[in-house]
């Protein structure tokens, strides 16, 4: 166990003690040919000398010091198999024991400051070079050692504020990227509650008004931030981006009420100077946007607001800033690259908030979208063509025809080379396969955004394309299989694709077998949607295979009943067809316990939500949608109908559970309310 930290240190402290001065310069002696058992030995005698020897806490300190200066100095690459020794919990016990004391105190001592220093370097270079930073959580996840952090960042404004606090401030902005670099890279199944003591805290610091106060202060004229800006404005997005523990709904919440309008005032400042941003500005917002990515399924209130609009008017703005498109560089880790990806990730999550498409399209970002597909970065090339898929409505749509063309056979190219490739990658080229899998996603989302204009029907119907989708539908597994299901069946609302996709036996047997599909090392469930912007920025996938296999039955169920049953719904779509799609949710509903039980699951989960079925319709089909409130109500469902109350459409969808049935006769507004609906449940 590691001294306490008292008040009474001594004037001068003692020599090194001999063994301990020997075992640190046989470190620095055989620093690259020292081995696993040696440097294990080592390390036992250190620890042993410092528990056993008496030493005055001034004399301790100084050799735990030396130690690991000799480490930071002359770092043995061997020590990384090390990472469970207990000298890591040493080192561990000393920073909480001096955070401890110099919390309490506000009393700065410099050789205290100085340890900490050492001792957070030390961590930092084990959890940077280590290759799975689950060797290493046991040193984070103390519950002491966490509490003495968190105080930390309770009282980080009245620890600024005492004298020769910077380095200190310093040593907890490094100890906080620290834990959010674990966080990042940690696999989603060991997060659970490990970090759940430093949200709060976070979130304080990020809602503060010292956050907005030391925004607006930011000058692009200086070199770098202060020690105090780098905490606020990049540590505590940073962890807060990578953290995966409970309670994030209510945070992701609070935030967007509390900041969304001081974003907006952030931006209101520093857009007039854009063209003169330093590099500590840039990082600064991209870690601002970063944040607003993380919000992605929270925007659904605030979609009408004047600050989210303003928000997206700054985004756009940064989108078309030649200064900073300019310097876009292929496989480049460059602020200006990753500023602009950012901003493209975030347009990318809003084009399922349906008001917020909406809005994004009145401001006419086709040419800004286009413009960034010829860049020399793939994860913005892929963006911006998915951006493109959405942003085009019915009005620009013949005019652009050309352009959509092109696009598809892009996206269609781009798609099956990366699904070959990623069956030639191997086992040890994990990470390789993972950017790949990402790929293959957001190549798929854009294919779903193109697959719901009539035009682009009448493609794939022209080239034979619907073999083309289908084959990749065969070699596809997990989320992209999904995904590809959902883009074929929104594809089979034009009659002539679904008679294609009836006489292909082949597919319709493999829908019937969907169930048997079986998990392997090699299938892409693994995959996800993650909030994270550095998840999808850097490939990391994490494990839900079962939502996975849960969310192709649902999408097999509804293509396989409409094709077998030869349920079509064109654009020219007809009362019989809506009969026929009244017939068979009926049906469904009447024949499917598993919606009853798992509704009622929902129902003690959520007991806020007021509707079990919200059902919006066109005028014309009102006797077919009264039948269905009829039925669905003696049955013990509450239903909300959507007549005339446009403007509650929005907020009533929110508070229906399972269903957004939308029986609108134009095929873009189903495909967008479904699209939605869809989207929604995977959120609770």
């Amino acid at each position: 166990m590691a001294k306490q930290i008292q008040n009474n240190h001594e004037r001068n402290p003692t020599p090194l003690p001999l063994l301990i001065a020997a075992h640190c310069s046989t470190i620095r002696r055989k620093t690259a040919r020292i081995d696993k058992s040696e440097l294990s030995a080592i390390l036992n005698d250190l620890v042993r000398e410092l528990h056993i020897s008496r030493l005055p806490l001034k004399s301790y300190l100084n050799c735990l010091n030396e130690i690991v200066k000799t480490l930071n100095s002359h770092f043995p690459s061997i020590l990384l198999e090390l990472a469970s020794h207990y000298f890591f919990i040493l080192i561990r016990n000393t920073i909480r024991n001096v955070l401890q004391q110099l919390h309490s105190s506000n009393e700065f001592n410099s050789q205290e400051v100085y340890l900490l220093r050492n001792c957070t370097l030390l961590l930092h270079r084990v959890v940077k070079e280590i290759d799975n930073v689950s060797k290493v959580v046991h040193c984070f996840s103390d519950t002491a050692f966490l509490d003495a952090v968190a105080n930390c960042l309770n009282h980080i404004n009245k620890i600024s504020k005492a004298n020769e606090s910077r380095l200190f401030i310093k040593q907890i902005t490094r100890l906080l990227g620290i834990i959010s670099n674990v966080q990042e890279r940690l696999p989603m199944q060991l997060h659970n509650n490990l970090f759940a003591q430093l949200l709060e805290p976070t979130i304080n610091c990020l809602t503060s008004s010292n956050y907005l106060k030391l925004f607006l202060n930011l000058k692009v004229n200086e070199d770098s931030c202060s020690e105090k800006q780098k905490f606020y404005l990049i540590k505590c997005p940073y962890f807060l981006t990578t953290y995966n523990g409970p309670h994030i709904e209510k945070a992701i919440e609070h935030i967007l009420e509390v900041m969304l309008p001081r974003y907006v005032s952030i931006l209101d400042k520093h857009m007039k100077t854009i063209k003169e941003w330093n590099h500590s500005m840039m990082r600064a917002m991209h870690n601002l946007i970063i944040t607003i990515v993380y919000a992605e399924g929270f925007f659904s209130s605030h979609t009408n607001s004047k600050s989210f609009r303003l928000l997206v008017n700054h985004l756009l703005h940064l989108l078309n800033e030649p200064t900073l498109v300019n310097k876009i560089q292929p496989n480049s880790s460059s602020v200006e690259t990753l500023l602009i990806d950012a901003a493209l990730v975030a347009f990318s999550i809003l084009v399922y908030e349906p008001n917020a498409l909406d809005y994004i399209k009145t401001l006419k970002p086709i040419a800004t979208f286009q413009k960034l597909t010829k860049k020399p970065h793939e994860t913005i090339v892929l963006n911006a063509y998915m951006m493109l898929a959405y942003v085009i409505d019915e009005k620009t749509i013949q005019a652009s025809v050309d352009d959509l063309s092109q696009l598809l056979f892009t996206t269609l190219n781009l798609l099956g080379n990366a699904i070959e490739n990623r069956h030639e990658k191997n086992d040890n080229e994990r990470a390789s396969r993972e950017t790949i899998d990402r790929n293959i996603i957001q190549l798929i989302e854009t294919l779903k955004g193109l697959a719901q204009y009539q035009q682009i029907k009448n493609q794939i119907l022209k080239k034979g394309l619907i073999s083309t989708l289908v084959a990749y539908y065969e070699k596809s597994d997990g989320l992209p299989k999904q995904l590809l299901l959902e883009c074929i069946w929104t594809l089979s609302f034009n009659e002539q694709i679904a008679q294609q996709l009836c006489t292909n036996s082949k597919f319709i047997a493999s829908l019937e077998n969907i169930t048997k599909l079986t998990n392997d090392g090699t299938q892409q469930d693994t995959i996800r949607h993650s909030n994270s912007y550095c998840s999808r920025q850097n490939g990391t996938v994490v494990a839900s295979s079962e939502g996975t296999h849960n969310g192709i039955q649902k999408v097999t169920d509804g293509l396989l009943w409409k094709l077998v049953n030869g349920i079509v719904a064109s654009s020219e779509g007809t009362h019989n067809g809506i009969q026929k799609v009244t017939d068979g949710l009926l049906w469904k509903l009447v024949n499917e316990n598993a919606f009853r039980e798992q509704l009622q699951k929902q129902k003690k989960k959520n007991q806020n939500y007021k509707y079990d079925v919200m059902i919006s319709y066109c005028h014309a089909d009102k006797d077919i949608v009264h039948k269905i409130q009829k039925f669905l109500t003696n049955e013990g469902y509450d239903i909300w109908i959507n007549r005339s109350h446009k403007h509650r459409q929005r907020e009533t969808s929110m508070n229906s559970l399972f269903f957004f049935l939308c029986l609108i006769m134009t095929e873009n507004s189903i495909n967008h309310s479904i699209d939605f609906s869809s989207r929604k449940t995977t959120w609770q």
